[in-house]
């Protein structure tokens, strides 16, 4: 697995804090997690994180935390449409970032602009990013228990809202020690055209924004105070928003009882709370007037940026709570490459196809975004399970007749025959429309899966078994007869209508894959001969792509 590999390179070759106890046990927690994906190693995940920063607040933890939001979660469904997991999600999360960093140069050094170290950071913003859902939850249950009343009588939506009678002791943190001997060092830094609350956090998300997106501090402040009204007003949450106050909240009390520094909250957990509120706010507000910003730099707030886009990627393994959710087809694993120039992720599904166009549409959304050509200028990559692939994997877990030396060889035999037809085509003069497998539109890869597969029927209709070995009582078979040649390859004609036929495939003048047209959807005798050598060769060349995978063909003596 990739991951567990890119895992692996970033604590083996990335991890600033090599020195700090229990780092072993976390790199241990998350290849655990990475080789099943369960509520329990994800805890572990949480537990060996905050054990190693020593994260504990009296009374509590982070963890119980987020064992509140997962339990929340699961018991919050009869109310909600839509509602995935975000306990895994957020560990997914964070693993994906580390991967990101150990596998990526140029985002290393957007980062290593900041001068500060990555772990710490990244953790804080990546496993707490969500902590805030509940308040979500809540409001979407509220709008449509509401909803629900208002169907009876066809009137108009009594539009609900949350509200606090004291919204303030929220956006603030607790004043444990004398506040000059706590923000002093911090106010004193603080140009003088600076007015904020150093215990307030919208007043220091504000600050944190300004400075590193350089957008006007009395606007950003502005904004970040009367948030909750916009919210009000236009009918929403934004947990992003919540899951920010929380961190800076806790965090304030937890550096004042503890006796940290007051550089600990106003740098590093500052900065993971400020990417905690952009990694929704940045598209959703930043990008609108006022401020009119464009798409995300990597250099501008690296830690927003890479939660921005981890965030967005992250759809596997992602438990449906939500009624709608339940009925989609959901990713459940995946793909991942990543490199100095390139990022592909494909999603992966076994009981189903997600929406076509799921992997172009949340590239798009990523572009409109972020910008990718500083971090990826090969760019990013997004695809979904094919049919194909779904058939493949249906033949090999369920095909009980095919021999198992082909079954486990069918998609690379499905790659020899796509190889041989194009080098008859080339051969031929003729041009190769697909010189290369991954340019195989998926129902044509699903043709020659099919092809693969009837490798099989193909020999066992002339007595011939595969095999690593040679059976006993039996030789080898080297060669088909021609009148064999001749019936196989007319079989593989009718095969390749029907497969074509149920594709939605019809007959046309020219050869036409995006509108599914081909002429030669006609009766083998009427075929052209040096068409039908194309099925003749397909048959032909069985025993040399055997060879190939070092099978051999076998009768009996």
């Amino acid at each position: 697995m990739k991951t567990r590999d890119y895992i692996k390179n970033f604590f083996e070759n990335y991890l600033t804090n090599s020195d700090i106890e229990g780092m072993a046990y976390l790199g241990i927690s998350l290849d655990e997690f990475l080789q099943s994906e369960t509520k329990e190693r994800a805890f572990a995940v949480y537990t060996g994180f905050f054990d190693c920063f020593r994260i504990k607040l009296e009374g509590g933890s982070f963890v119980d935390l987020l064992d509140v939001l997962h339990s929340y979660e699961e018991q919050s469904a009869v109310l909600l449409d839509k509602q995935r997991d975000h306990l895994i999600h957020s560990v997914n999360v964070f693993v994906l970032g580390l991967s990101i960093y150990a596998q990526n140069s140029r985002f290393r050094k957007a980062f290593a602009s900041t001068g500060a170290d990555f772990l710490y950071r990244w953790g804080l913003a990546a496993l707490l990013h969500d902590v805030g859902y509940p308040i979500e939850i809540i409001h979407n249950q509220f709008k449509k228990f509401i909803s629900f009343i208002n169907e009876t009588d066809g009137k108009t939506t009594a539009d609900p809202f949350l509200d606090y009678f004291n919204f303030a002791a929220l956006d603030s943190i607790s004043e444990i020690l004398y506040r000059s001997a706590f923000t002093g060092k911090f106010t004193e830094s603080l140009p003088s055209d600076i007015e904020l609350d150093p215990l307030k956090p919208t007043h220091l998300i504000a600050y944190n924004l300004h400075v590193t997106l350089d957008v006007s501090f009395n606007a950003m402040r502005d904004t970040t105070v009367n948030f909750l009204k916009t919210m009000q007003k236009n009918g929403f949450v934004d947990h992003g928003y919540y899951s920010s106050l929380i961190l800076l909240k806790w965090y304030g009390y937890l550096i004042q009882k503890s006796g940290l520094p007051s550089d600990t909250l106003y740098d590093p957990v500052l900065d993971a709370a400020s990417a905690i509120f952009l990694h929704n706010y940045y598209r959703n507000g930043l990008m609108k007037p006022p401020f009119s910003l464009g798409t995300l730099n990597a250099a501008k707030h690296p830690l927003g940026y890479l939660l921005i886009l981890c965030d967005e990627l992250q759809e596997w393994n992602r438990t449906a709570y939500g009624v709608k959710d339940k009925q989609r087809i959901l990713a459940e694993a995946s793909d991942i490459e990543i490199n100095d120039s390139t990022l592909k992720v494909h999603y992966l599904t076994s009981q189903g196809l997600m929406c076509e166009r799921f992997g172009k549409d949340k590239a798009t959304a990523l572009h409109s975004i972020l910008q990718f050509n500083d971090i990826f200028p090969g760019d990013i990559h997004l695809s979904q399970t094919t049919n194909s692939e779904l058939y493949l994997r249906n033949i090999i877990e369920k095909d009980d007749l095919i021999a198992r030396p082909l079954l486990s060889n069918l998609e690379a035999m499905a790659k020899i025959i796509h190889a041989n037809y194009v080098k008859k085509r080339l051969a031929d003069g003729k041009i190769a429309e697909y010189p290369t497998w991954d340019m195989l539109p998926d129902t044509l890869k699903y043709s020659n899966i099919r092809q693969a597969r009837s490798v099989y029927h193909k020999l066992a209709s002339c007595g011939v078994v595969v095999s690593g070995r040679q059976p006993e009582g039996f030789v080898e078979f080297v060669e088909f007869s021609s009148e064999e040649v001749e019936l196989l390859a007319r079989e593989e004609h009718d095969e390749w209508m029907i497969e074509r036929f149920a594709n939605g495939w019809t007959f046309g003048v020219r050869r036409d894959a995006e509108k599914k047209q081909n002429p030669y959807l006609i009766p083998y005798p009427a075929l052209p001969e040096d068409i039908k050598d194309y099925d003749r060769d397909a048959v032909r060349n069985i025993l040399p792509m055997l060879q190939q995978l070092e099978l051999r063909a076998y009768k009996k003596a």
